[in-house]
C-alpha cells in the first residue's frame, strides 16, 4: 500500500523535497504494522530500510546481559529511525521494538541513498538529526553517571510527557502504556527501584495513576528532581 505523501512531509529531511519528489518516494514506500512488544529489527541485523512512524510508539534499545535491555529512546508519530546503519552500510547499532501497536512506513536503502545524493538539503537535515541523537546519547550517559534513581525517573517521565503527553487541568497525561519494567529499562535500574520511586512520587503528589497510565501533577517539581 503506498505511503502517504502527507506523512513524509512531516519528516524534516523529506520536507526539503519538492512535492513531486515526495509523491514519487511515497509510491515506492511501504506500510508495515507491528504489535506491542514485537521486534522491528535486532542489533546487528543488516540495514535494509529506513522507518518512519505513522502511528504508535517505538523504543530503540541496546540488549544487555541476562536479557536486560537499556532503552535509548522512545519515538512517536513523525519520528524516523534506522538511518544510521543506512548511512554507513554497517549492521544495526541497536534494536527496535514496538512499544505500542504501531504503523510504520519503510523506505528502502537504495531509495534513501539516492535521495541524499540528489538533495543536499535533505542530507543536511538527516545529519542534523543524527547529531541530535548523539547528543541525546551523551546526555543519557551523563544521567546514568550523575543522577540518582529518582532524578533519572523524573527526567524520563518528563521526556515521555513531551513526546506522548496530553496537557489537562490536573497535569499532563502520558498517553502511553509503559510498564514499570519498561521504565526500568529506560533508566538502567531494576523494576523494584522504579516501583519504590513511583510510590514516593505519588505520596508527594507529583504523579497519580489513571488506569494504567500516569498523570504528571507537578511537572515543575519533577523537573527539579531531574536537575
Amino acid at each position: 500500500m503506498p505511503a502517504s505523501a502527507e506523512l513524509l512531509q512531516r519528516v524534516p529531511f523529506l520536507a526539503a523535497l519538492s512535492p513531486a519528489d515526495r509523491e514519487a518516494l511515497a509510491v515506492s514506500a511501504r506500510q508495515r504494522r507491528f504489535r506491542r512488544g514485537e521486534a522491528i529489527f535486532e542489533k546487528e541485523d543488516p540495514a535494509q530500510a529506513l522507518f518512519i512512524i505513522e502511528k504508535g510508539s517505538v523504543r530503540i534499545f541496546l540488549p544487555g546481559a541476562q536479557g536486560v535491555d537499556l532503552t535509548l529512546a522512545v519515538l512517536g508519530p513523525g519520528d524516523f529511525f534506522g538511518d544510521l546503519s543506512l548511512l554507513d552500510g554497517r549492521p544495526r547499532s541497536a534494536g527496535a521494538a514496538a512499544l505500542s501497536e504501531a504503523s510504520l512506513v519503510t523506505i528502502e536503502r537504495s531509495d534513501f541513498m539516492a535521495l541524499l545524493l540528489s538533495r543536499p538539503e535533505a542530507a543536511t537535515a538527516v545529519l542534523a538529526r543524527v547529531a541530535q541523537r548523539l547528543r541525546d546519547t551523551n546526555e543519557t550517559a551523563a544521567d546514568l553517571a550523575f543522577l540518582d534513581v529518582a532524578g533519572r525517573l523524573a527526567k524520563k517521565l518528563l521526556d515521555l510527557a513531551e513526546t506522548s503527553g496530553m496537557k489537562r487541568a490536573d497535569g499532563i497525561l502520558i498517553n502511553l502504556l509503559v510498564t514499570q519494567e519498561e521504565l526500568a529499562n529506560m533508566i538502567g535500574v531494576t523494576r523494584e527501584s522504579v516501583n519504590r520511586n513511583l510510590s514516593q512520587f505519588r505520596r508527594l503528589g507529583l504523579i497519580k495513576n489513571e488506569g494504567r497510565r500516569l498523570v504528571l501533577r507537578d511537572p515543575a517539581a519533577l523537573a527539579q528532581r531531574g536537575e
